[in-house]
Protein backbone atom coordinates (compact mmCIF):
# COMPACT_ATOMS: atom_id res chain seq x y z
CA UNK A 1 0.00 0.00 0.00
CA UNK A 2 1.25 3.26 -1.40
CA UNK A 3 1.81 6.32 1.41
CA UNK A 4 -1.13 8.76 1.18
CA UNK A 5 0.14 12.53 1.66
CA UNK A 6 -2.04 15.70 1.18
CA UNK A 7 -0.72 18.86 -0.47
CA UNK A 8 -0.34 20.48 2.52
CA UNK A 9 1.97 17.75 4.14
CA UNK A 10 3.73 17.86 0.74
CA UNK A 11 4.22 21.70 0.89
CA UNK A 12 5.48 21.04 4.19
CA UNK A 13 8.23 18.63 4.03
CA UNK A 14 9.74 20.55 1.02
CA UNK A 15 9.87 23.60 2.86
CA UNK A 16 11.22 22.24 5.99
CA UNK A 17 13.81 21.11 3.34
CA UNK A 18 14.44 24.34 1.62
CA UNK A 19 14.68 25.69 4.77
CA UNK A 20 17.55 23.54 5.80
CA UNK A 21 19.14 24.22 2.65
CA UNK A 22 18.95 28.09 2.76
CA UNK A 23 20.70 27.48 6.32
CA UNK A 24 23.57 25.40 4.92
CA UNK A 25 23.50 27.86 1.89
CA UNK A 26 23.85 31.04 4.22
CA UNK A 27 26.47 29.60 5.65
CA UNK A 28 25.33 29.60 9.33
CA UNK A 29 26.06 26.26 10.02
CA UNK A 30 26.10 22.79 8.64
CA UNK A 31 23.05 20.23 7.76
CA UNK A 32 23.66 16.59 7.53
CA UNK A 33 21.93 13.48 7.39
CA UNK A 34 18.90 14.44 6.23
CA UNK A 35 16.78 11.32 5.28
CA UNK A 36 12.67 11.53 4.95
CA UNK A 37 10.98 8.48 6.18
CA UNK A 38 8.33 6.57 6.47
CA UNK A 39 6.83 5.16 9.92
CA UNK A 40 3.60 2.79 10.45
CA UNK A 41 3.42 3.57 13.57
CA UNK A 42 2.70 6.92 12.36
CA UNK A 43 0.57 6.31 8.97
CA UNK A 44 0.60 8.84 6.29
CA UNK A 45 2.77 10.68 8.23
CA UNK A 46 5.95 12.28 6.71
CA UNK A 47 9.04 12.23 9.49
CA UNK A 48 12.12 14.27 8.52
CA UNK A 49 15.06 13.38 10.28
CA UNK A 50 18.65 15.90 10.52
CA UNK A 51 21.62 16.77 12.34
CA UNK A 52 22.69 20.15 12.62
CA UNK A 53 25.55 22.01 13.83
CA UNK A 54 26.10 26.05 14.08
CA UNK A 55 27.73 28.21 16.37
CA UNK A 56 26.12 30.16 18.89
CA UNK A 57 28.24 32.51 21.60
CA UNK A 58 31.30 30.90 19.71
CA UNK A 59 30.02 27.50 21.48
CA UNK A 60 29.32 25.00 18.80
CA UNK A 61 25.91 23.59 18.86
CA UNK A 62 24.94 20.51 18.02
CA UNK A 63 21.40 19.80 17.09
CA UNK A 64 19.43 16.16 16.34
CA UNK A 65 16.05 16.12 14.76
CA UNK A 66 13.04 14.54 14.11
CA UNK A 67 9.78 15.93 12.67
CA UNK A 68 6.82 14.71 11.79
CA UNK A 69 4.49 16.10 9.25
CA UNK A 70 1.05 15.89 10.15
CA UNK A 71 -1.79 15.58 6.89
CA UNK A 72 -2.87 19.06 7.74
CA UNK A 73 0.77 20.22 7.16
CA UNK A 74 1.66 20.52 10.67
CA UNK A 75 5.37 19.88 11.65
CA UNK A 76 5.38 18.82 15.40
CA UNK A 77 9.08 17.88 16.17
CA UNK A 78 8.95 14.82 18.38
CA UNK A 79 12.61 14.03 18.90
CA UNK A 80 11.98 15.23 22.50
CA UNK A 81 9.01 13.40 23.31
CA UNK A 82 11.39 9.93 23.51
CA UNK A 83 11.68 8.77 27.28
CA UNK A 84 15.59 7.77 26.69
CA UNK A 85 18.30 7.01 23.62
CA UNK A 86 16.97 3.51 23.37
CA UNK A 87 13.03 4.53 22.89
CA UNK A 88 14.46 7.13 20.07
CA UNK A 89 16.30 4.30 18.67
CA UNK A 90 13.79 1.68 18.34
CA UNK A 91 11.66 4.26 16.99
CA UNK A 92 14.35 5.57 13.89
CA UNK A 93 15.02 1.42 13.32
CA UNK A 94 11.49 1.42 12.43
CA UNK A 95 11.57 3.89 9.95
CA UNK A 96 11.74 3.52 6.57
CA UNK A 97 13.43 5.83 3.99
CA UNK A 98 11.04 7.78 1.80
CA UNK A 99 11.80 9.44 -1.59
CA UNK A 100 9.88 12.94 -1.95
CA UNK A 101 10.50 13.17 -5.25
CA UNK A 102 9.55 9.68 -6.54
CA UNK A 103 6.03 9.79 -7.39
CA UNK A 104 5.05 6.78 -7.58
CA UNK A 105 6.17 6.14 -3.99
CA UNK A 106 3.09 8.24 -2.94
CA UNK A 107 -0.44 8.78 -3.26
CA UNK A 108 -1.30 12.60 -3.37
CA UNK A 109 -4.86 12.99 -1.79
CA UNK A 110 -6.80 16.32 -0.83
Amino acid sequence: MRQQLTTNQLLAARNLLLELKKFQDRRLGSVENVMVLKNNMLPNTIVIKYEKNYVVAGELEYQFAIAAIKQDGEIEFIDKKFKDIFEKSAFLSECIPFDLEDTNSYQQID
